[in-house]
């Protein structure tokens, strides 16, 4: 392809800059994601989960405690 002036060559920089504007916004919306998948010391959705997993563990076991108490 060959751009003999300047109107030929605008399309294909406006394209090329458009497209490539799209994937930075796809990284770095997939950089932010990740980051919530990974401990953090708190405030991630994987540091919410392993609280809430360990807390239901902990009232499983309190309610196996319980119930083994009312069976004697």
């Amino acid at each position: 392809m060959e751009f003999t002036n300047l109107g030929d060559l605008v399309p294909v920089v406006i394209i090329t800059g458009a497209l490539l504007a799209g994937l930075l916004w796809i990284i770095r919306g997939q950089s932010a994601m990740s980051r919530e998948f990974r401990p953090n010391g708190g405030n991630s959705m994987k540091d919410a989960v392993n609280r809430i997993e360990k807390d239901l563990r902990d009232v499983r076991y309190r309610m196996d405690q319980h119930i083994d108490n009312h069976d004697r």
